[in-house]
């Protein structure tokens, strides 16, 4: 499949009753998707919206500058910084980390968190939290090159790193100590009872059962990469980003004729957590990345419709 990646300034309108794709829209059913809102309205670029687990709080990623990729998984990240939603319902923002630093992963007490934070050419793992009580240093050097995604519970961190020019999965306690390469993968994230993690491999969803040591894949689509999995609060379902085949309505310069281009997008999608019945939540000729979990089927995430990267959430729906 020849691919065409376009990337176009976009108004954002979210469809009130149906079902139905616009090409300068996003659009959804609202059978699966209600009360969808837009939480910023800055014009910041933005990435990876986390929400605290007590459903209060948001911790993301913003930057200044005009980014190359539009995900956080970039390894040409050089400008982010982490801010805080004291209130996630509102926008105002408190700036934490200035540091060129990204990815917060929220602790089980919805104060604490860590980050991946660049230093020196290392790619450092930090603890701190959202009163400003410093920051403490759970790796002193990268653990392969550009450590990054961490994912926290019960006081063990997972992580991706590179190892030998292969994205690698990483555990390590939250004070440094043993240090396991768990096997090949990215973007690691844990059970809400712990004992197993989802994880992509080669663009597609994988289980891993740490009692077992057996990697299981859940999800795959062919020519068509997975990212950001995560499992909902009571574990039975798995949100994700996935790319999405949209055609664009496009006119030659003449007007005479009219014809379908193919691009791609970043569109969310569910599963079950035994990887069945497969539900796309948006779609439109914009991407719509960086998904979280947050309480009562409530997810978050980012689009860049309109030509601005803006936290939205919206309620789900799920049979």
């Amino acid at each position: 499949m020849k691919r065409i990646f376009v990337v176009l300034a976009l108004p954002l309108f979210f469809a009130a009753c149906t079902s139905y794709d616009v090409s300068d829209s996003v659009s959804y059913d609202s059978a699966t998707l209600q009360n969808v809102t837009r939480i910023t309205d800055d014009g910041i670029y933005k990435d990876w919206a986390r929400i605290s687990p007590d459903g209060n709080k948001i911790l993301y990623c913003e930057s200044e500058s005009t980014l190359r990729w539009s995900d956080i998984s970039s390894e040409w990240v050089t400008s982010y910084k982490i801010v805080l939603l004291k209130d996630a319902a509102k926008s105002a923002k408190t700036p934490l980390i200035n540091d060129i630093s990204w990815a917060p992963a929220w602790a089980e007490d919805s104060n604490t968190f860590i980050y991946v934070v660049q230093e020196g050419g290392n790619w450092k793992l930090v603890r701190s939290n959202i009163s400003g009580g410093g920051k403490t240093y759970i790796t002193r050097n990268s653990i392969g090159k550009w450590d990054t995604v961490p994912n926290i519970r019960n006081h063990v961190i997972l992580c991706s790193t590179l190892i030998n020019n292969k994205r690698q999965i990483v555990s390590l306690n939250d004070d440094g100590t043993e240090v396991t390469v768990l096997g090949e993968g990215s973007w690691p994230s844990w059970h809400p009872k712990g004992g197993k993690y989802i994880f992509i491999r080669d663009g597609n969803i994988f289980e891993m059962d740490l009692k077992t040591n057996q990697a299981t894949q859940l999800f795959s689509e062919k020519d068509y990469e997975c990212r950001v999995p995560s499992y909902s609060p009571d574990g039975k379902y798995i949100l994700f980003q996935k790319e999405s085949s949209v055609g664009l309505d496009m006119q030659t310069s003449s007007s005479s004729y009219s014809f379908k281009k193919e691009t791609i997008r970043w569109h969310l999608y569910t599963i079950r957590a035994d990887g069945t019945n497969l539900t796309q939540l948006t779609s439109g000729n914009v991407d719509v990345y960086g998904p979280s979990w947050g309480v009562d089927n409530t997810i978050f995430f980012v689009s860049n419709a309109g030509g601005h990267t803006e936290i939205w959430k919206a309620k789900v729906t799920l049979d």
